[in-house]
């Protein structure tokens, strides 16, 4: 039978070696995001022939992710039939991206109870749009970026390092004081920031910062897997105005010229109608929809 293990920051590692699998570019299939959220969602994995089986509390739900690997997509599909059958568990599939419906509906018998949930929606940008904000359905942030620099003209971008990482740790802290949402889930959110932010070297995440004046006031954490950037973490301190501007072009900027990005993935909005205005207002070029399917 088949035996999970609860993610931690020590066996992580062996995750990431079947990310060059991923058949789709939603984020799920990301250390920053397994790591940050294993908790909340009771993950845990197993590699079994050669593939990821991933195991998490969704919706109240045990749900497994759809298997992805160089081995027997068939045989890992029956160890989980057979592990379920074992434990008395129905057979939900949770985060299952359009790519993969297909295969558990058509092949396997599933069903969609329901429609995709527009908050779990991640949105996926052209890396190029938000690394130029060219054309005139940018004005509006290039608007935002030349009033920064207007006003803080001796700003810096730099990269988070082991030597400035107590002071991004800082800045999460005062920003959870003075600028975090009561929402419990973005409660949640810094929470596990703070957990993750020790383990970007670790974890080859890159991040960076802007400064004005010796004081952070904007940074970004990523994760980089194939032709996509997927952006964990943006925070930008609103006192500043365009620093939430400038770290998206910054960031997007500096990833498209060191790792040759093609697509840019900022995630969900998980149903935060702010943060949805915002991420539309960058001209998504696709929403990726996320999809829970039950096998008989």
């Amino acid at each position: 039978m088949l035996s999970f293990d609860p993610i931690t920051a020590e066996n992580i590692g062996k995750t990431a070696e079947y990310f060059k699998y991923k058949i789709s570019r939603t984020s799920d299939y990301t250390i920053g995001a397994m790591y940050m959220w294993r908790d909340f969602y009771q993950s845990s994995f197993t590699i079994y022939d050669d593939m990821i089986l991933y195991k998490v509390k969704f919706v109240d739900h045990t749900s497994f992710t759809f298997p992805v690997g160089g081995g027997s997509l068939p045989k890992a599909m029956e160890a989980i039939k057979e592990y379920c059958k074992e434990n008395n568990l129905p057979r939900w599939f949770c985060t299952v991206p359009e790519e993969a419906i297909p295969t558990l509906v058509e092949d396997y018998g599933g069903t969609k109870p329901c429609n995709a949930n527009r908050d779990w929606a991640d949105y996926l940008y052209n890396a190029d749009d938000l690394a130029d904000m060219a054309g005139r359905k940018f004005s509006g942030q290039r608007n935002h970026i030349n009033k920064f620099h207007k006003l803080f003209p001796n700003y810096s971008y730099q990269r988070i390092t082991a030597e400035n990482l107590p002071r991004v740790i800082d800045f999460l802290i005062d920003y959870e004081k003075n600028h975090g949402k009561e929402a419990s889930l973005a409660q949640e959110e810094l929470t596990r920031t703070l957990e993750l932010i020790p383990y970007l070297d670790k974890f080859k995440l890159p991040g960076a910062f802007i400064e004005v004046d010796g004081v952070i006031v904007a940074i970004a954490i990523g994760e980089v897997i194939k032709d996509t950037l997927y952006c964990h973490i943006e925070k930008a301190n609103r006192d500043y105005p365009g620093s939430y501007q400038m770290i998206v072009k910054e960031f997007s900027n500096d990833m498209r010229t060191s790792y040759g990005i093609q697509y840019i993935n900022r995630e969900e909005d998980v149903g935060d109608l702010g943060l949805r205005t915002s991420k539309l207002s960058y001209h998504p070029v696709a929403l990726l929809d996320k999809y829970c399917v039950l096998i008989p």
